[in-house]
């Protein structure tokens, strides 16, 4: 199985197509957790059991995804590392784009 991002109530076009890929279960529990464990992360680790993420809750979770990218840059090999890194930047990129609608809800596990 795998974890994605999506917004389970959307109300157009846009909303209707946002889905971000995040990683296959194994992959997150191999790299993602790890590092979620070292850094003391509180939102990244619930991705493996699902959690709404709001518009108020961005500013927390894009640090959590900029420190877990940081740390993984000198933690994980360079293959899981490009993979990893990319996961997490198109979470950075696309997390903004479907929050700005006041009340929008990303659905992320």
């Amino acid at each position: 199985m795998s974890i994605i991002a999506f917004i389970p109530d959307p109300v157009d076009g846009f909303e209707r197509q946002f889905q971000v890929p995040v990683a296959a279960e194994a992959f997150f529990a191999e790299c993602w957790e790890p590092a979620s464990e070292a850094l003391g992360l509180q939102w990244v680790p619930l991705f493996s059991t699902g959690v709404d993420v709001m518009k108020e809750d961005l500013p927390a979770v894009l640090d959590e995804l900029a420190r877990l990218k940081e740390w993984a840059n000198s933690h994980i090999d360079e293959d899981k590392l490009e993979k990893l890194s990319s996961r997490i930047e198109l979470l950075q990129t696309e997390l903004p784009k479907a929050l700005q609608r006041d009340g929008a809800v990303v659905y992320i596990g």
